[in-house]
């Protein structure tokens, strides 16, 4: 199993940032909450950060280069933006509950009409603000039929939202409240996800596309990492298409939150195209899966962070 080499660098510094939006695994060492493990992908090298701004708190989303950051404190919740970049911060209101878990941006907080998504998978619920306000606006009881939220994805203007039902939703934003509208789609392609004993999804965007990227588990407690099904959205046919490969693309993909992001042109970076690079919960490891010879291999991003962490990945 391969092992990453630390690069030197000032700890205090912040990650260095290329020309482009950049693919980095960002480990956070619950142990030592001042710590963040930034892990370059293309060179196999980490570098060790204690980043004010970001101790102490988890990532919730990444969007047009802006982090959303939580504090998980029960007691504190405090959330913000924050861009490494231009180092721009812009607080929002404090989260009511550890369990709203997933987050979304309508677009860059640079704009004025940026909404921001918070979900809760456990009681079906939303919290939505915008820079500037004191408090969320709360939505219970969002769908109609009885589904579950699992996560949501950006395309040009618009949001979709998938369930763990495999329903797909469109969300659009009135205001300050969220409506949801289903597609009415085919069925996925046999042999259907569904039917096997263990599965996770995320959906993900690239250039204008929309995928499904399915992941099956093994093993006598299913915690084993079988493989992907990877579909791609046809918009004219309201219809999940498989595919086999994804070109020159990447997909990244954090078990964790359950979210992902996709990188094109991963050839001149250096990075592994047309494979999944995954990190998944309560692990050290990184998987990367090969879409063309389906075979999984596994990697160890830094040695030195403790076994209770959080892994993200972030375009910055």
């Amino acid at each position: 199993m391969e092992v990453a080499k630390v690069e030197k660098q000032n700890t205090h510094s912040y990650p260095v940032t290329a020309s482009r939006l950049y693919p980095w695994l960002v480990i956070l060492d619950c142990k030592q909450g001042q710590r963040q493990t930034f892990f370059d992908v293309s060179k196999n090298h980490y570098q060790t950060k204690n980043i004010p701004e970001m101790c102490n708190k988890l990532i919730y989303a990444c969007s047009h280069g802006w982090l959303v950051l939580v504090d998980p404190d029960p007691d504190s919740m405090d959330c913000y933006l924050w861009n490494p970049i231009s180092l721009e911060k812009a607080q929002l209101p404090s989260l009511e509950s550890t369990d709203y878990k997933g987050c979304i941006l309508s677009s860059s907080p640079s704009d004025p009409e940026c909404h921001i998504l918070f979900f809760n998978r456990l009681d079906k619920s939303l919290l939505v603000c915008q820079k500037g306000d004191l408090e969320f606006n709360k939505q219970v009881g969002i769908f109609a039929e009885d589904v579950h939220l699992w996560n949501f994805a950006m395309v040009g203007k618009t949001i979709y939202c998938l369930t763990l039902e495999y329903t797909l939703y469109t969300a659009e934003f009135v205001g300050r409240t969220v409506q949801f509208a289903r597609i009415i789609m085919e069925e996925l392609p046999w042999p259907s996800p569904l039917d096997l004993p263990k599965f996770y999804a995320f959906i993900v965007e690239s250039c204008g596309e929309l995928f499904l990227v399915h992941m099956m588990f093994f093993g006598f407690r299913m915690e084993e990492v079988y493989g992907f099904f990877v579909f791609r959205m046809d918009f004219e046919e309201k219809r999940w298409v498989k595919v086999k490969s994804i070109g020159d693309r990447t997909i990244f993909l954090s078990q964790h939150n359950g979210t992902g992001c996709m990188y094109s042109s991963a050839t001149d970076l250096g990075i592994k195209t047309n494979s999944i690079y995954l990190t998944m919960n309560g692990q050290r490891l990184l998987y990367v899966f090969d879409l063309e010879s389906l075979c999984i291999s596994k990697s160890l991003p830094c040695s030195t962070v403790s076994r209770d962490l959080e892994q993200y990945w972030v375009m910055i």
